[in-house]
């Protein structure tokens, strides 16, 4: 039997939070975060002034519905490629190809029934080879994403930044000349095109120098799920997925619904703020999961890293944030500086140090494989959220929202911190999962 080289026990060893992986890693992610939505503000900036505002809005529904549809046919393989590539060992490369198969395959089978049922009537070129073509496109995003979970997974996030500002730089260079080439499809050609050479390079350097030192460096050290287990995980992380993603989709709608478009503009510039945040907690919980999965000698290091580094920002930033919110909201402009909307972002501001709670509490669950609670946790979390909102929206507006959010925050905090907490204790004897022994290879 193989044996691989074993870790070296010194990165374990107590770091500085500026050297710390862990940190840097989400630095990275960060970093990631905010110059892709930089470029992402500029590109539909300079296309509106390309095209004309049938074409941007045409094309736009188009862009969305690619990425939509991409996300549902990642299968949840992000998260999960971010808890178990790190111990993966010898199965990496084939633990990888497996799910890329059954994404596309996914990916192939829900974007043509899509595109071709005329669901998509309404901004989809007619012609079959447009419609062939979104189908590709949606493929090509769908790895686009996931390639990134496999760099985070694989202790090498360092590149996800600079694949995703890279991307980013080129899209927005090739817009003008795609436009004038094709005014129809222009933008959403040069939203595409872009993703053929990022990938080409990225799964380069995965398959043939990272996966290789990858398995070098680590063998094996857990059992990867098996199918029945896969199902489980996958769909606890798709109840999660749609609750993050569909939330705030469906509370812009009810507020444009009930309040108007201004209202939901003050609502907007709030959540905006606080959700940079939002961010940044949810790169300190990827890289918690791949250092704690990576390192299990040092889980209590990486805890106490992991909660250094989110009160290190969150406390002074909520602090700030509510001390401060009338002149943060004039900034953006002195129509959003309302006493409605101060209030509104101070509401979503002290709802987040609770919800870090649960974010916290996500993480051991995939240390553990208990996500099962994951799901329940957000059932409820939509069904107290939406009964607040729409109990109190018509007296109170966008209040609400924050009325909301506070409540369910607090219910989350109330119950996840005593878990958590017993959890965090258990770190001190070094226990990554409270997985049976049985379990490991």
């Amino acid at each position: 039997m193989r044996r691989y080289p074993q870790p070296d026990q010194a990165e374990g060893s107590p770091r500085s939070p500026l050297t710390s992986r862990l940190v840097q890693n989400a630095v990275a992610l960060m970093v990631s975060s905010v110059g892709s939505a930089i470029l992402g503000v500029a590109f539909w900036g300079v296309a509106a002034h390309l095209a004309t505002a049938t074409a941007v809005g045409r094309m736009s529904a188009e862009v969305t519905a690619m990425i939509l549809l991409a996300t549902l046919a990642q299968l949840s393989f992000g998260t999960i490629f971010e808890r178990f590539l790190p111990v993966a060992g010898s199965q990496t490369r084939s633990f990888v190809i497996r799910a890329y198969v059954m994404c596309i395959m996914c990916a192939v089978a829900i974007t043509a029934i899509y595109a071709f049922s005329g669901l998509a009537h309404s901004y989809l070129p007619s012609a079959f080879a447009w419609r062939t073509l979104f189908v590709v496109a949606v493929v090509l995003w769908t790895i686009f994403a996931l390639q990134d979970s496999v760099l985070i997974g694989l202790r090498a996030s360092k590149w996800v930044p600079l694949e995703n500002i890279l991307f980013g730089a080129m899209k927005l260079a090739l817009l003008p000349i795609l436009v004038a080439v094709s005014p129809d499809q222009g933008i959403f050609l040069a939203w595409s095109l872009p993703v053929i050479l990022t990938l080409i390079a990225v799964n380069w350097y995965i398959f043939r120098r990272r996966i290789p030192e990858h398995v070098m460096l680590r063998a094996q050290s857990e059992t990867l799920p098996r199918s029945k287990e896969l199902v489980v995980l996958a769909g606890a992380q798709y109840a999660t997925l749609l609750y993050v993603t569909l939330t705030p989709a469906v509370v812009t709608l009810i507020v444009i619904e009930r309040l108007g478009a201004v209202a939901n503009a003050h609502y907007y510039m709030p959540a905006l703020i606080t959700g940079s945040l939002t961010v940044f907690l949810m790169s300190v919980y990827k890289s918690f999961v791949v250092e704690a999965a990576s390192e299990p000698h040092a889980l209590r290091h990486h805890t106490n890293m992991a909660i250094g580094t989110m009160s290190a920002v969150l406390v002074p930033s909520v602090t700030i944030g509510v001390v401060f919110a009338p002149f943060i909201l004039r900034l953006v402009g002195s129509t959003y500086a309302t006493h409605t909307t101060i209030t509104l972002l101070r509401m979503l501001l002290l709802s987040l140090p609770l919800s870090a709670v649960s974010i916290f509490y996500s993480a051991f669950a995939w240390l553990d494989r208990r996500v099962w609670w994951l799901a329940l946790r957000d059932v409820i979390s939509v069904a107290v959220f939406f009964g607040v909102l729409f109990s109190l929206i018509s007296r109170h507006g966008i209040l609400a929202i924050g009325v909301a959010s506070l409540v369910t925050s607090a219910l989350q905090g109330i119950f996840f911190l005593p878990v958590s907490i017993r959890r965090y204790r258990l770190t001190a004897n070094g226990q990554t999962s409270l997985r049976p022994a049985a379990d490991a290879p």
